[in-house]
């Protein structure tokens, strides 16, 4: 377990360097290192590993439906109104019978299965890992120093002596620093609330020592200053509008939990807030000229819009094939125009590739882990802010895959699947079991 353990605070600590390297070569790196971590994580106790089993059961369909996704868009279908009209198109200018798929590419397809059981593997062993109250303080520390450094890195990359070392402001990789500054911000405030609450739950607070108290809140405090402070050049309005909202649920659950209100009624009160903060978004974020998932993308140009939007009105109910949108650009794209090689916003990409109904069923599952954990931070005996920073997480990254491409991501990818394992790992104590 040990093992296992370092190799997680070691990809973690790499990430601030993986995120100015090409994304697929750390995507090929993170195969091997998430297959060896769950190995040794698997050979753990068998105690954590079965208590880390019960907890993942209840989400057994929730980690299978991405997976049995891309199966079957890769598997050949006898229907025809189920695959993509491109494969008749093409047996009848070859002259040839070809298997009918969902995905037009489905060797993209297949790299994009693997990268995601690699996700996966790293969710679970990070469940498997964190189990252990010790192990899950450091690993949220690193979450959140990991974070704050990318912010610290962007801040730099800024000053002419480093120009071009960050990416440019709407592409892929510079959207990774916004969400891991959002991230370390969430972390950053989460580590002062479990400060304070740390040092409140103490026998005799008055006479206990301020010093642990005062430098949690000093480091807390520069932290939170310095992702907000990155946040500013990087994130636009919508992108904040969802910080804030990160935050309400993280000081929700400490409020909830010190006055000790049930968890439903809790949840109830965040999901009115919520509703309310996501029904004034609708009407002040989406662009009028693009009135779909299209219209909340802040950095999308005209060209990618066009493309996203007919691409979309021709995309069939199983969606074109995940990772295939680049062999589907050409088609959308006007003649003589500049390539588009990346969608402007996640829920776009995925809307594309995977199709409407599965971009709604995704949502669901964000919504659902959300809430697991957000119910159990409150029903936590301590350490809630573990589950609770995790589920702000998972909030808004859900709301950001509306605005950019962050989530598409390796590295912002390896940070969401650690720091939701390390919230779902978190969300009972040893003894108490699954919440």
């Amino acid at each position: 377990m040990q093992i296992a353990f370092r190799l997680l605070i070691i990809l973690l600590a790499a990430i601030p360097a993986l995120a100015i390297l090409h994304d697929g070569l750390v995507r090929h790196a993170l195969t091997a290192a998430a297959a060896v971590i769950l190995v040794f994580a698997a050979m753990g106790q068998e105690k954590e590993v079965s208590t880390a089993a019960q907890i993942l059961k209840r989400f057994s369909l929730t980690m299978a439906f991405p997976a049995l996704w891309m199966v079957l868009q890769l598997a050949p279908l006898p229907f025809p109104s189920l695959v993509n009209p491109i494969w008749s198109t093409a047996s009848a200018a070859l002259g040839e019978s070809l298997a009918a798929r969902v995905s037009i590419n489905p060797g993209a397809t297949l790299q994009s299965l693997i990268a995601y059981l690699a996700m996966l593997s790293l969710l679970i062993s990070t469940v498997i890992v964190a189990r252990d109250r010790h192990r899950a303080e450091t690993l949220f520390y690193v979450l959140t120093t990991v974070t704050t450094f990318m912010s610290a890195e962007w801040l730099i990359g800024q000053l002419d002596v480093f120009a071009g070392l960050i990416p440019p402001t709407g592409s892929t990789a510079a959207s990774a620093f916004t969400a891991m500054a959002a991230l370390s911000a969430l972390a950053n405030g989460a580590a002062i609330v479990m400060a304070i609450e740390r040092h409140l739950s103490r026998r005799d607070p008055e006479n206990a020592s301020w010093i642990p108290l005062l430098t949690r809140l000093a480091l807390g405090a520069f932290g939170l200053a310095m992702a907000l402070t990155a946040l500013k050049s990087l994130a636009a309005g919508g992108v904040m509008a969802s910080i804030a909202l990160g935050f309400v649920a993280i000081i929700v659950v400490a409020v909830v939990r010190r006055l000790e209100i049930r968890s439903w009624p809790a949840i109830i009160l965040f999901a009115s807030i919520a509703t309310i903060a996501v029904a004034i978004s609708l009407l002040r974020l989406q662009d009028p000229s693009a009135p779909t998932i299209a219209g909340f993308a802040t950095f999308a140009t005209a060209e990618s819009l066009s493309v996203a939007q007919r691409a979309m009105a021709d995309t069939p109910w199983l969606g074109n094939g995940v990772g295939a949108f680049r062999s589907l650009e050409p088609i959308y794209r006007d003649f003589g125009a500049a390539p588009v090689p990346e969608l402007p916003s996640t829920a776009l990409a995925v809307a594309i590739e995977w199709g409407l109904p599965a971009l709604a069923i995704l949502v669901l599952i964000a919504i659902q882990i959300f809430v697991f954990m957000f119910r159990a931070a409150i029903r936590r005996g301590r350490d809630s802010q573990f589950a609770s920073a995790a589920a702000a997480g998972v909030l808004v990254l859900l709301c950001m895959a509306f605005f950019d491409q962050s989530l598409m991501n390796a590295t912002v990818q390896i940070v969401a699947a650690v720091m939701t394992g390390l919230g779902i790992a978190q969300s009972a104590g040893r003894t108490s079991g699954p919440g």
